[in-house]
């Protein structure tokens, strides 16, 4: 997926709104925080890419490869501490990634800046380096393939363009609804005791809650009361529909959440389930919701046996490290919930693709991924 996209901006032989291609990583801090910003404040929706490790397109836009031990080369720690360093307005600062790919056999690093609604990102104090300084209080951005300089900053109409985007103006009713989710303080809600819930500035967007029926799924059983309940969450624009979500109540209408996405994984010997959201999806946002944004997913001591991906691409990498892990994952012993909710089934004769002692598992190979213990 990554591997295409950039091999396709290499091969267009120039740079755009949101990619830079740098032979090599920056040797100067204030080249490199500015570069972040343009490409961080670019009005392109969707992800930005600085490509290390590719000369210019004057020179033909060629991959040169990066050496292992080349003087200069960050890895992504040194970026995130780099970024959670500088005086971010607010403190909201841009999501990074660095990833490292190898095209025509040669290694290049790919800064990938995450197209969140936050921007105009800006400073708040000066950075300098070598002679070199970005300032406090100017909005950089890039158009086409150029950047804000940096004694200047962009011009008031695309700074108007980037709040409009920040606070969801431009969006089509699905996607507005959506951002809206992650403002759970913003809305008039009373769960548990009320079925309708709406947005206090935008009150045209609203929830509608159905009265939710007994179910049951194998998570149900990691709670003190097995107890669960299911309903469907109506999200409407005035009249309109805009989409449907399941929710469960779960430990007896003590926890409620959206209903959890299933993840199907083939192991060498064995198919394997799991229960997860993506924070990228109407679901995720729901999630964010639902707990307040402080995704905390707890009920009187128990947790739920969900897990939480940023993205579809972080979901495919935990799947690799599962199949990569295969022998350590059969050998994993499960938490206390997953045995006592095994036991429970199992005495209450319900069966279920979904294994109790599968998903704690799981759940301990996904902390072990999540502390980069690769095990293997």
């Amino acid at each position: 997926m990554l591997e295409t996209i950039i091999k396709e901006l290499i091969d267009s032989k120039r740079e755009g709104e949101y990619w830079d291609f740098k032979v090599k990583h920056h040797d100067n801090n204030a080249d490199l925080l500015h570069d972040l910003l343009c490409l961080a404040n670019s009005l392109y929706q969707g992800k930005r890419y600085l490509i290390f490790g590719v000369n210019d397109p004057a020179k033909g836009a060629n991959i040169v490869g990066l050496e292992a031990a080349e003087a200069g080369r960050k890895s992504q720690a040194n970026y995130i501490d780099f970024v959670r360093n500088q005086h971010f307005a607010g403190s909201i600062r841009p999501e990074i990634e660095l990833v490292t790919l190898v095209l025509d056999g040669k290694e290049i690093d790919v800064l990938v800046i995450f197209d969140n609604l936050y921007k105009p990102y800006w400073l708040t104090q000066d950075y300098q380096d070598r002679g070199r300084k970005v300032r406090a209080h100017h909005v950089y951005t890039r158009v086409g393939d150029t950047n804000t300089p940096l004694g200047m900053s962009a011009d008031l109409l695309r700074i108007e363009k980037m709040w409009r985007q920040r606070l969801g103006l431009d969006m089509l009713p699905v996607e507005r609804m959506k951002h809206l989710l992650g403002q759970p303080e913003e809305w008039f809600k009373d769960l548990g005791n009320k079925r309708y819930a709406y947005h206090q500035n935008f009150p045209d967007y609203r929830i509608k809650f159905s009265a939710p029926k007994p179910f049951w799924e194998p998570y149900s059983y990691f709670f003190t009361n097995k107890n669960s309940f299911l309903g469907t969450a109506t999200f409407k624009l005035n009249a309109t529909t805009l989409f449907e979500l399941q929710y469960v109540y779960l430990d007896e209408m003590r926890l409620m959440l959206p209903a959890p996405e299933v993840e199907y994984v083939e192991l060498p010997v064995r198919e394997l389930r799991y229960y997860y959201y993506d924070a990228s999806t109407a679901e995720g946002r729901f999630l964010v919701f639902l707990t307040e944004g402080r995704g905390r997913m707890e009920s009187r001591g128990s947790t739920s046996p969900f897990l939480v991906f940023k993205h579809e691409r972080e979901r495919q990498e935990f799947n690799q490290f599962l199949v990569a892990n295969a022998a350590r994952f059969e050998e994993a012993e499960p938490g206390y919930a997953a045995r006592h909710a095994a036991k429970l089934m199992q005495k209450e004769g319900n069966n279920a693709t979904i294994s109790p002692l599968d998903i704690g598992k799981v759940v301990v190979l996904y902390k072990a991924w999540r502390q980069g213990n690769t095990l293997s």
